[in-house]
Order: structure tokens, then sequence, then C-alpha cells
């Protein structure tokens, strides 16, 4: 197919940037490290064969603690384990899935949540999930359940016989801002994270022997976000292009539009720049990257951020881990 023909077939809504790799994925945590983070998906609500949807997990003692369930989570734990010469492949085993942190319930973040509540209990795990999220998410786990009530009942009562504990879900709301999670290996404390209307949308903190470990989700700036970031050891933000915000496909039919209803859910270049220096941030990871460059260049938002942030600062791929 001639690049002529290939563009034009693309999908309007993925553009350029499904066509590039960003390359592969990268071991970028300091020599020594207990705790280690793992990018499970690099990507935004476009479709893009390279970028699996929203999701990280935090890794302890080989035991991991995951963020968001975006598209093809499930997809995303297997390319990780396989990463790295293999280093995570324990930690990422079906059976070590227990705990998972929901920053909010934007569609893109949480459909993959089926996939974590179903398919460990397939691979012989027998232990129920445990999902934290904001108000809504036994609502969103309870009607879940209920569409896969095929699936529950031939795995449970046909000839595979499934254990009948695998396929629970513990669901765990979160109200309001705090400590909601700690064990003998972490302690995660949520912040509230300004999104659109949502009345609960969180970033998480997770706090461990070695390191500081901050996931924002989606969001803009404020207090509660520079409080949550202090001194963190590796900041996960998403970002959004200040420059080529009039290719964005969403927001509105005018530029006005779109300036009004993106920058009512995500945040500029300047702002996290100015937000990470002053809460010395030590290492800045993008993730969910609203990149509309066209042509497309997989580093455009990242020199946008560097214009105005000294430190250290990565635009993320799947797998990397830091």
């Amino acid at each position: 197919m001639s690049e002529k023909n290939k563009k034009a077939f693309l999908p309007y809504w993925a553009g350029d940037q499904v066509q590039v790799s960003p390359g592969p994925p990268r071991m970028l945590a300091p020599d020594g490290a207990k705790t280690l983070t793992v990018v499970l998906g690099s990507g935004a609500v476009a479709p893009n064969p390279h970028r699996f949807g929203p999701s990280g997990a935090i890794v302890v003692n080989d035991t991991p603690y995951l963020i968001d369930a975006g598209e093809g989570v499930w997809r995303g734990l297997t390319k990780a384990s396989l990463a790295h010469d293999g280093l995570l492949i324990e930690a990422l085993h079906p059976k070590k899935i227990k705990n998972i942190f929901l920053t909010h319930l934007h569609s893109d973040h949480t459909v993959g949540l089926p996939a974590l509540m179903l398919l460990p209990w397939t691979a012989g795990n027998s232990e129920p999930l445990t999902v934290f999220g904001p108000v809504g998410t036994r609502k969103l786990v309870d009607h879940l359940t209920e569409a896969y009530h095929g699936d529950l009942a031939e795995r449970l009562n046909g000839p595979e016989r499934k254990n009948k504990t695998g396929w629970k879900t513990i669901v765990h709301e979160i109200d309001d801002t705090g400590q909601v999670y700690e064990d003998e290996n972490i302690k995660v404390e949520a912040f509230h994270h300004r999104h659109g209307s949502f009345k609960q949308n969180f970033l998480y903190r997770f706090t461990t022997s070695d390191r500081v470990i901050v996931w924002s989700g989606d969001g803009q700036s404020g207090d509660a976000f520079a409080d949550a970031a202090k001194d963190a050891d590796v900041l996960f933000s998403e970002l959004t292009t200040v420059d080529n915000l009039k290719n964005a496909v969403w927001g509105g039919t005018s530029f006005e539009e779109k300036q009004e209803i993106i920058w009512s859910y995500h945040m500029k270049p300047e702002e996290l720049a100015k937000m990470a220096s002053e809460a010395n941030v030590k290492r800045l990871v993008l993730i969910h990257e609203c990149n509309y460059a066209e042509p497309f260049d997989h580093c455009a938002l990242l020199d946008e951020l560097k214009r105005d942030y000294a430190g250290e600062a990565f635009s993320s791929r799947d797998s990397d881990v830091f």
C-alpha cells in the first residue's frame, strides 16, 4: 500500500501516530531499586497498535499493585512479563493479580476491568480481585458480573468445574481523600484530582521502603496534585498539547470549543512543568499523552514540556520499567 493510500485508509481519530512504533520497552529503574513501576499501557482513547490503554503496576517484592484497566491490560501484563529478560514474569503471573486502584470511571481507564476480574480465574487463580475506586465502582463491578453470567455459569457448572472463588470481586469505594490501603509492602494514599465534573477522580501516592511513586491518571493541576507529588521519586502524569490543540479530534468543532472543553479535563505542559518543579519531583514520566502533532512526532509533547521543565522527563512506552 502506498503512503498516500495508507494515510487515506487510517481512521480519522487515530491519525499518523498509529504508523510509527515509539520503540522497544526500556529498563529505566535505578540500580538496586526494590520498587519497580511498569507501564502496562501508555495509550489514550484512540486505538493504537503500539500502545495499550492506560494502566500500570507498582511491583514490590514480586507483588503487583495495578492502577487502572485500559483496553488490552491483560495482554499488556503478558508483554511486560516477557520484556527485560523476564524480570517481571513472576510478579505479573495471573495468580498474583489481587489489587487494582482505579483513578476514575472513564471507560478508557476501566474497559479492561472484566478481563482482570475473570481471566486470571481461567488461569487458575482462586483469590478474588480487590478493586479500589471512586463511588460508582461497586455499580460498575456488579453490572459487569451480571453481564458475564453466562460465562460464569458455564465455567462453574460445565465440564471445566472451575473453583468457586476466583471469579469474585471485592470492591472498596473511596469517597474521600486519605490513606486507602496498607500492607507489609506498600502504603497507598488517594488525592482528589480535578477532571471535568467527576465528584471523585483520584491520583494515588504509593510509598514503599525505598521509593515514592505517584500515578496521576487524568486531570488538571491543583493544590492536591502538588501535595501528592511532593518529593516523589517518579511522577506518572497525563499531558495534552497546547501547540497542536487545533488538531484534536474531540472537544468540539471549533478551536474555541476545544479549548473550553479539553482544558476542563486535562493539563497543559507549562502547568505540569511548574507543579513538578515546585514539588521537587525527581523523575517525570508522561502517560496517556494527547499528542496531536502533524506530521506525528513521538517527542513533540515531551519537547513542549521541556521548554519549561529542566528535570528528567520521559515519554513512556508500553512495558517501560521505572
